[in-house]
């Protein structure tokens, strides 16, 4: 497959990522429900904007979170 035949994306198992950070931080954790920002997070009362940006504050790798689709 070409390129053009196949695009590729990557979401994030927020599901996952979530309960990782759960166990290394026992902390509280909530995803705030917002359409504005779907992917901000609290945990423990900080805030984080986006997925990328709260695995890197625990020092996880993003992509160990990641489900790949192919869309033909």
């Amino acid at each position: 497959m070409s390129g053009s035949a196949a695009h590729q994306t990557t979401d994030v198992d927020v599901d996952a990522l979530l309960a990782a950070i759960n166990e290394i931080s026992e902390s509280d954790i909530r995803h705030a429900s917002s359409e504005e920002h779907p992917q901000r997070v609290s945990v423990d009362g900080r805030d984080w904007h986006s997925y990328k940006e709260l695995a890197d504050a625990f020092e996880l790798d993003i992509r160990d979170f990641s489900v790949n689709e192919i869309n033909r």
